[in-house]
C-alpha cells in the first residue's frame, strides 16, 4: 500500500494596501500554537521554504489532503465539493475514520471507493457557499456541465512541500 502524504492547508486572509481583503491557501502541516501576544493556541500551517515559515490561518478552513487528485490532477482536500462521474455532487469530510463524499439526505460514500472514478473538484465550502444549500451541494443553475468547466479555484495558492 502506498503511503499517503499528510498534509493541510488553511485560508490566510489579510487586507493589502488599497484595503482590500484577500485570501490565500497556505499548503504545509498543521500545528496549533501560541505566540507572544497571542490570546490562546493559534492555528498555523508551516512551509518549508529555506526553513520553517509558519502562516496563522482561519482555523475552520483547515482540511486534510485526502491522498487523491481529481480527473484534472487537482489535490483533493476535507471541504473540498466534488462531483463524480455518476452525477454525484458532495462535499469532502472526514467520518468514522476515513474520507467520505457527503451527498446530503445522510448519503454518504467512502471517497476511496471512489478513486478509480472520475471525480472533478467544483469549488469548497469556503470559497463557494452558493454550492451549498439547507446543507446539501446543489450545483448552480442545476447544471454540472457548465459547473466542470469553470476553474476550480480562483485564489492564489502557497505550496509547502
Amino acid at each position: 500500500m502506498a503511503e499517503r502524504e499528510i498534509k493541510y492547508r488553511g485560508l490566510k486572509t489579510f487586507q493589502i494596501f488599497s484595503g482590500e481583503m484577500k485570501s490565500v491557501w497556505i499548503y504545509g502541516f498543521y500545528l496549533k500554537r501560541g505566540t507572544y501576544g497571542d490570546p490562546g493556541p493559534q492555528a498555523h500551517i508551516f512551509v518549508y521554504e529555506n526553513g520553517y515559515e509558519g502562516y496563522r490561518v482561519d482555523s475552520k478552513t483547515i482540511g486534510q489532503f485526502t491522498g487523491l487528485v481529481d480527473s484534472r490532477g487537482k489535490e483533493i482536500y476535507e471541504d473540498d465539493i466534488i462531483s463524480s462521474e455518476d452525477g454525484r455532487i458532495g462535499v469532502v469530510e472526514f467520518h468514522n475514520g476515513c474520507f467520505v463524499v457527503n451527498c446530503g439526505n445522510d448519503l454518504k460514500q467512502s471517497l476511496y471507493d471512489m478513486q478509480n472514478w472520475q471525480l472533478t473538484i467544483l469549488g469548497n465550502r469556503f470559497e463557494n457557499p452558493e454550492l451549498i444549500i439547507n446543507d446539501s451541494v446543489v450545483p448552480k443553475k442545476n447544471d454540472v456541465a457548465e459547473e466542470l468547466s469553470k476553474p476550480a479555484y480562483e485564489t492564489e495558492w502557497v505550496n509547502g512541500d
